[in-house]
This record gives structure tokens, C-alpha cells and sequence, in this order.
């Protein structure tokens, strides 16, 4: 399936998994269904870049859409 964001946030979420190993950040750590999440959305300014991206699995991704899992921020200068 061929995804309709633009290059930069392709690559952008990419970078992202494979700085994290393919695995989910929150809570439950798995690796099926890898997504990427903007922390600051796209819509509210979010960059397109990896350190703005949180990767999780399928099931968080839809807890942080729904409101159940809310994350503030994520600093990866420190790693």
C-alpha cells in the first residue's frame, strides 16, 4: 500500500523506527504493526523529522488518537 504523506514524512517516520528497533515506545514495547505518531502534529506546525515522531504499534497508535494515552513530549537529545 503506497502512503499519501509526502517524502519528508516518509523518510521522517522510517528514520524514526529503526532508531527504536521496529519496537513501540509505550507501554507494551511490541513490534507487530509499527507506526509513526507526530508528537507535535503536522497540522500544528510538527516538523517532519524524526525526533518528532514517536514509533508504536497499531493498538497505541489508536489509544493516543482516542485520547487514552497522552504524551507530552519525548527528548532524544540525551540518548
Amino acid at each position: 500500500m503506497k502512503s499519501n504523506r509526502p517524502y519528508d514524512h516518509r523518510k521522517a517516520i522510517a528514520l524514526a523506527k529503526i532508531r527504536e528497533n521496529y519496537k513501540c515506545e509505550l507501554r507494551c514495547g511490541s513490534t507487530v504493526d509499527i507506526h509513526g505518531h507526530h508528537i507535535l502534529d503536522y497540522s500544528l506546525g510538527g516538523e517532519a523529522t524524526p525526533e518528532n515522531i514517536l514509533v508504536v504499534c497499531e493498538a497505541c497508535h489508536n489509544k493516543l488518537h482516542s485520547g487514552e494515552i497522552y504524551v507530552e513530549s519525548i527528548d532524544y537529545s540525551k540518548k
